[in-house]
Order: structure tokens, then sequence, then C-alpha cells
């Protein structure tokens, strides 16, 4: 690898230098050195970054000449957006970085012509497959052909994690309408502040153990000005923001979802019947205009390490009258049930109740403090004879009903309630 030429202390030709290395990615002598310093700029490559070029040639050469050193992949912000035909691969410990450095909303929101790191994705398959020990950080990624009213394009997955691709990072992602944004099938991985609004899977974790960790995530509608009001009953009918099916341990912080059908569904990995059901913690999150926060199905929660849920917030207002729940247990098959423990929760808006045991979950669910309001019905619907439910120093007030209705006969208790 060659050295850089001296330059007899001269700073500005030092600076003249540096930003012909690292902006344009070659020597003013017209000699290619892009990866002096490990930074391989996708210019250097032939990317262009106009909105009409195909670039996904150039970015994929600029991956695999990075792949030797483990180095960094650098999308240069342009006026523009850098268009994508095809799919991507990052390879192993390679990083794909681009300009933003934190949570912000898509230039689509404002109506203006894309800029920064953007990729515009015009292929229907999967657009970013990941390697062990890669890094995605810094870019905004948008579909411009994704319709604006109706039911969306079901095109393949925004980012893809293969099973035994383990110790992935995911970070400071835009990404503004995809149909479904990031699967998950490895170890280890870290998903770090990501906004957008996926139409119809948000995050899914399908085999993952020690351990997923999943901080700041906004998905909102507002997010895509141009979804229009179709559209938005569609996501809000059939959509969901976290599909666990297989997750051991996994860690979920500061998670937000706005106007979907569900906010978490726990359910079985089909491939894999004899999982006990996944297990891990939720704090800090919020669901908003839903018609289920959450919903646990056969297996989707362990009924020894279980899960933990803690200061949040759910709003099932929307959706189908009659069906609008908090949390609903609809695991069947199992005499001991999934293992539910929640504190600081609450529950407000017009819904029918804040917990709905069907009846044949075998649910253990203890409830400490939180409130639950504007309930129709009541507060916990417990028609199962095997379920158990504990409420301790739970609040509620605006609400019709009893505040366990307990016509499975479960085993099921109130204590301390603050009934305003």
């Amino acid at each position: 690898m060659s050295r850089l030429p001296s330059v007899d202390g001269d700073e500005d030709a030092w600076g003249d230098i540096l930003n012909e290395y690292l902006l344009v990615g070659h020597h003013p002598d017209g000699t290619h050195k892009t990866a002096v310093f490990g930074i391989f700029n996708v210019h250097a490559f032939g990317a262009i970054g106009d909105g009409v070029t195909d670039d996904t040639s150039a970015i994929q050469a600029a991956l695999n000449a990075a792949a030797p050193v483990g180095g960094v992949v650098w999308l240069t912000p342009t006026a523009h957006a850098y268009r994508c035909h095809g799919g991507l691969t990052i390879p192993p410990h390679v990083t794909l970085k681009g300009g933003y450095s934190g949570m912000r909303r898509g230039l689509q929101l404002w109506g203006e012509a894309a800029r920064g790191s953007t990729l515009h994705v015009y292929t229907t398959d999967v657009f970013l497959t990941m390697s062990h020990n890669t890094i995605l950080d810094g870019v905004e990624i948008f579909y411009p052909e994704q319709v604006t009213q109706g039911t969306p394009t079901p095109y393949g997955w925004t980012i893809l994690v293969p099973s035994n691709q383990h110790g992935v990072t995911i970070r400071n992602i835009t990404c503004p309408n995809p149909y479904q944004l990031l699967s998950v099938n490895a170890d280890g991985i870290l998903i770090d502040s990501i906004q957008g609004y996926p139409l119809m899977v948000g995050i899914k974790l399908g085999r993952v153990a020690d351990v997923a960790r999943i901080t700041n995530i906004q998905f909102n509608p507002n997010v895509w000005a141009a979804a229009g009001a179709s559209l938005r009953t569609w996501v809000q009918t059939t959509g969901f923001c976290l599909d666990i099916e297989q997750a051991e341990e996994f860690m979920v912080q500061n998670f937000f979802g706005y106007g979907y059908l569900r906010g978490i569904w726990f359910r079985e990995n089909l491939s894999s019947t004899g999982f006990p059901g996944s297990y891990g913690s939720i704090n800090n999150f919020g669901f908003d205009s839903v018609q289920e926060g959450i919903i646990v199905e056969t297996r989707g929660v362990s009924n020894r390490q279980g899960v933990s849920l803690s200061n949040g917030r759910i709003i099932p207002f929307a959706g189908t009258v009659g069906a609008r729940t908090g949390i609903k247990l609809s695991d069947t098959g199992t005499p001991q049930g999934p293992a539910l423990s929640m504190s600081n929760v609450s529950f407000f808006g017009a819904h029918e109740r804040s917990i709905w045991i069907q009846a044949n979950s075998g649910v253990r669910m203890t409830i400490l403090g939180g409130q639950s309001t504007e309930y129709t019905n009541e507060m916990v619907l417990c028609e199962s004879a095997t379920g158990v439910v504990r409420l301790v120093g739970v609040r509620s007030f605006n609400g019709i009903g009893p505040r366990i209705n307990n016509l499975g006969g479960g085993n099921v208790s109130d204590t301390a309630p603050m009934a305003l």
C-alpha cells in the first residue's frame, strides 16, 4: 500500500490531498489509492449517486474490495441518491457507512429531493444481506416505486441477517416505506436508532440467541408524508412492528409504534416446534392506535424464563370493535402457559378490555402498578380455567364493567386496587 507523498509542511496541500483520498478516492496524479486508510469510497469504484444511474455494481465492487482488510465503505453524501436495481451483500467484517449519525425523519417528509447517503431501491427481492461481524450505519433507504394508496407492493426484506451470520450491527437507519424492514436469524445482534414506516412488518426475530439488543426504534407514518389514508388503513389492519418467533434473552428498549394491527407478536417458530417459547425483556415502550398491542400465541413466550414488560403505554383504540385489546393471550396446547411479568404498564384510549385471556390459555401473569382506563367491557377478561392473574396496586378509572371478569373460573386476585 502506497504512502502519502511529501508536501514539505504545506498545510493547504495536505488538505487537498486528504480530500482527494477520502472524498474522491484517488490521488491527484490519477492513481487509485482509495484504500490507504482502509476507507473505500464508492465513487472510486464508479458509483455516480445521481438518482438515475444504477449504482448497484459499483457499490458492490467497493464492498468486495474492502473485504480482505475488513474496511469501511464510504457512501459519500450526494445531492441526489444512489439508485440500486439489484441487491447488495456486505462481506464479513466490512462496514457500509453513510453520513447520517442519528435518528432523523426521511427527506420524503418534507417533499424535498433526496440528499445525503440515500439509497433508492428498485429490486423487489432482498436488498441488503448482512454477513458476520458486519456493520450498516448512517444511511437512508427509500422505495421510490412503492404505492402511496391501497395495498402496498410486497417487496422483499430491506435488510436480511441470515442464519449463522452472527455479530451484526445495524444503526442510524431511516427507511420511510419498506414493506418488510429487517429479518434477523443469527446471534449477537445490535439494532439501534431505526426510524421509518414499515408497511407489513418492522423487525422479525427468527432464531436468535445471546442476545438480540434492540433500542431506540420509531415506526410512525409521519416519517413518510406521501402515505395516503387508504394505505395507512391497510397497515392498521395488517401490519405489525415486532415479530418474535424464537428469541432467547432478547432486550428491547425505547420502542414506539403507531397505527398497526399489532405492536408485538409472540408466536411459535414452526421450523422448531420443540422450542419452549421466547424470553427476555421489553422496557420503555409505546404502541399507539393499535388493535392488539401485544399478542401471545402457542409457544410464543416461555413458561419458565418468561417475558418482563416495564414502563409501557398501550393505546388499543383502533381496529375492529370487539377486538381492541391491550394484551391478548391466545396460546393453546400446553397446561402451563406463558409467563408474563408487568410493572408500570398502562392502557388507555377507547377499547373493550386491557387484558384478554382466552379459554385455552394457561398464562401466569403478574401485573404490578400501572393503570387501565376507558375500557368498555372489563379491565381483564379471563376465559381460562387454568390461567393465573395477579393484580397488585393497579389503578383504573373511566372504565365500564368489572376490573376482572373471570368467566372461565381461573385463579385470579386483585390486591390493593386503586379504582377512582
